[in-house]
């Protein structure tokens, strides 16, 4: 609460936060008191006197220890996804140690060291004044100690269910408000983290209706491979450079609405090709980002599909029909490429050069996520000029990852978080800016076609737009370069559409062949639906061409954001295609 005290909007609310919020705490409590209390009972029937008083000191120390470090990775992990701690957010952190590190500033330090003073001084006076005081050892006749036992298991039970209700207890239970960070601050994140990490991740957490009636509800807004699509090329073998900009949010850009002078080089260049006003990223984290653009496929909620190698070899890539037509292709990326199974993807989908951060000498220029971005673009334009044409190749920038540090000038200060990433932002605007300028002086560059999507949005600048709202995931898409048809430069499409489109517009720039991403579009094609879903961790929404839109809180089972004209009485069909979208991609998801 202190940690995040200026997004709570309805100050009021907190009071209820922790009035509502009570149900999980003391269900909290009961399982850790439930071992306890049945050794007491032992202690009673059986051993018959006192016993060191180091077996509840030391089984006290133990959830006290664990808490206090799911309280210093919540903190931080909550105010830069906007999530609690989960399991998938424990499995991305043993999976990218060093991606994990590489976000951690001197700030989350000195945050953890406060967090863990207090945390152990509080547990240790109230461990003293309270348990010391009373856990002592009372002799019970044997109808004492049976009554005991059964009046504590009674009340053990029903706080631990919740009550006797047909559902147990669950996080959605404590939702009290249309505020989502009220709801999230009344739900015990130490309950919430235990439960999630003994969910079966073979269930499907989208089970809202049958398989038949999601189906029908969704087949009208999946592509049917008979649409006709406008051709914006003027060759059909073009060289393609796709850069993916990491973390840019439609509002650091004045031409989609957002603020000024941030990235004046990108608004530039968007005027220069053809843009998309309203383009929404797939998810709000690079692991989905990357295999949305790269192959097609939504995000899975709180699962990830390019954590499981064998399951993401499987899916078809964009890469695969540029390596089939002859193509070099690579990838280029200042960052362990090994992050997120990303190198494995690139690899198995056609990418035939990686080079990451190991390829550059010590003494580059890093800052904590790897070699800065000028430099990798740099190698990347040596590296385009001597490859055989044509080439398809892919430059994932980095340095607007959390936690936008700079080596350097800070455009925009560095006072706060925000500054920080309107300066990091600056920093990518600028770069790309140079790096496309060089692009330009080659003789490659009038055959080229240069794609640029982010591969999710942000919660920054404007720290107001959580997890189920569309503004959280509007992102920049567009594309310009020589090979760009005269009459496609400066053309703004204002329809809604998803950063999924990439995949196969980029599949149809190079061939006739059916495009394999069942839920990717061509963003030229004329008679597709304009709708994106997006999905967190714990969220799923829906946006339409109309400007409805509805967020469903996961967790509280409950819609968290709508917008429209005569939304009331749309937000309920809405909800329910979106509903049966993800009950669609998670069966996917398992069965691959």
């Amino acid at each position: 609460m202190i940690n995040n005290w200026t997004k709570f909007e309805e100050k009021g609310e907190i009071f209820f936060s922790y009035l509502y919020g009570l149900r999980l705490d003391a269900s909290l409590a009961c399982y850790l008191i439930a071992i306890p209390f049945l050794f007491y009972i032992v202690q009673l029937l059986f051993i018959r006197r006192p016993v060191s008083p180091w077996w509840l000191r030391g089984y006290t120390l133990f959830p006290t220890i664990i808490f206090a470090l799911i309280t210093v990775v919540n903190t931080p992990l909550y105010e830069a996804w906007g999530e609690k701690i989960s399991k998938r957010a424990i499995k991305l952190g043993f999976g990218t140690v060093r991606g994990v590190s590489s976000s951690v500033d001197g700030g989350m330090v000195i945050l953890a060291i406060i967090t863990i003073v207090l945390f152990f001084l509080i547990a240790h006076y109230s461990y003293h004044w309270l348990v010391v005081r009373f856990a002592k050892y009372k002799e019970h006749n044997f109808s004492g100690t049976v009554v005991l036992l059964v009046s504590g298991a009674f009340v053990l039970f029903t706080f631990i269910r919740g009550g006797y209700g047909r559902a147990t207890l669950n996080p959605s239970a404590v939702y009290f408000s249309d505020n989502t960070i009220s709801n999230h601050l009344a739900v015990n994140t130490y309950w919430a983290f235990m439960k999630d990490m003994t969910k079966s991740s073979k269930k499907n957490p989208y089970l809202f209706m049958s398989f038949e009636e999601a189906d029908t509800l969704v087949r009208p807004l999946l592509p049917t491979g008979k649409d006709t699509v406008q051709q914006i090329l003027n060759t059909d073998r073009p060289n393609v450079v796709l850069i993916l900009l990491e973390g840019m949010v439609a509002q650091v850009f004045e031409e989609l609405g957002g603020e000024k002078g941030i990235t004046t080089n990108l608004d530039r260049l968007m005027r220069e090709g053809v843009y998309f006003s309203r383009a929404y990223a797939a998810a709000d984290r690079s692991d989905k980002g990357m295999i949305a653009v790269m192959s097609g496929f939504p995000s899975q909620g709180p699962e990830s599909i390019i954590q499981y190698i064998p399951k993401h070899e499987n899916l078809p890539g964009i890469g695969q029909v540029y390596d089939s037509l002859a193509y070099s292709t690579s990838f280029y990326h200042g960052g362990q490429s090994q992050f997120y199974n990303f190198k494995s993807f690139m690899f198995t989908h056609g990418v035939e050069r990686v080079v990451d951060n190991g390829n550059f000498h010590l003494h580059e220029k890093r800052n904590s996520w790897g070699v800065y971005d000028h430099v990798v673009a740099q190698k990347m334009l040596r590296d385009l000029d001597k490859d055989r044409k044509p080439f398809f190749s892919i430059f994932y920038t980095l340095v607007n990852h959390e936690p936008y540090t700079l080596d350097g000038e800070y455009k925009f200060g560095n006072k706060t978080k925000a500054d920080m990433y309107r300066s990091t932002s600056y920093y990518t605007d600028t770069m790309i800016g140079n790096f496309v300028e060089e692009a330009k002086k080659r003789e490659w560059y009038k055959n080229t076609i240069f794609v640029v999507v982010s591969d999710h949005g942000n919660m920054y600048p404007k720290e107001k737009y959580g997890l189920e709202h569309p503004n959280r995931y509007h992102i920049p898409l567009f594309m310009f370069g020589g090979a760009l048809k005269k009459e496609w430069c400066g053309k703004k499409i204002d329809k809604v559409v998803s950063q999924l489109d990439v995949a196969t517009t980029l599949w149809n720039f190079v061939t006739d062949r059916p495009s394999p991403f069942k839920y990717s579009f061509d963003l030229f094609s004329k008679n597709r639906p304009h709708v994106a879903f997006y999905n967190s961790n714990s969220t799923l929404g829906i946006i339409t061409n109309t400007g409805e839109a509805v967020g469903f809180d996961m967790v509280g089972r409950k819609i968290a954001f709508s917008q429209g004209e005569n939304i009331e009485s749309k937000k309920d069909s809405l909800l329910r295609i979106a509903q049966a979208y993800y009950q669609g991609v998670f069966r996917d998801f398992q069965n691959y």
